[in-house]
């Protein structure tokens, strides 16, 4: 994907300045145009030749301790909004490993806030403590992430 660490470098700085000057008000909660935009050909092709064995196991989710992931939805519980750690993070057996480190290292570059986590939390723990349904569990979740966009 890069070829050495100042194409690299060269690259972040690019993906940092798109950021600030489109996304940085509702950043991390892209949707997929806004992502695919911010990120570019390069990276979105190396994603979309990964291909994991274990699609929907949740393993990347539970490696990234996602607060909007629970096994008890079929999916991201805040879909469309994915977070952009979550686009970019993938598990060893989804491709070559140096483009998984390579695709790692840009999730920790990008990770750095992920909005409104701690009322995620308890979302998450009132769907896995069966105390809301799912279907309230992403109503909610959908809410946080819709309210965070228009307020952040």
């Amino acid at each position: 994907m890069f070829r050495d660490q100042n194409e690299k470098n060269l690259y972040v700085r690019a993906v940092w300045k798109k950021l600030e000057s489109r996304y940085l008000r509702y950043y991390p909660f892209l949707t997929e145009s806004e992502f695919r935009d911010l990120f570019g050909a390069r990276v979105i092709e190396v994603i979309e030749s990964f291909d994991c064995r274990n699609e929907g196991c949740g393993q990347c989710d539970f490696e990234i301790d996602c607060p909007y992931y629970s096994p008890m939805l079929d999916r991201c519980g805040i879909d469309p909004y994915k977070p952009v750690h979550c686009r970019l993070w993938h598990c060893y057996d989804c491709g070559p490993e140096p483009l998984i480190k390579q695709i790692r290292e840009l999730t920790g570059i990008f990770s750095d806030q992920l909005g409104p986590e701690t009322e995620a939390r308890r979302i998450k723990d009132g769907l896995e403590g069966e105390r809301i349904s799912r279907d309230e569990a992403e109503r909610r979740f959908q809410q946080l992430i819709e309210q965070f966009r228009d307020t952040a």
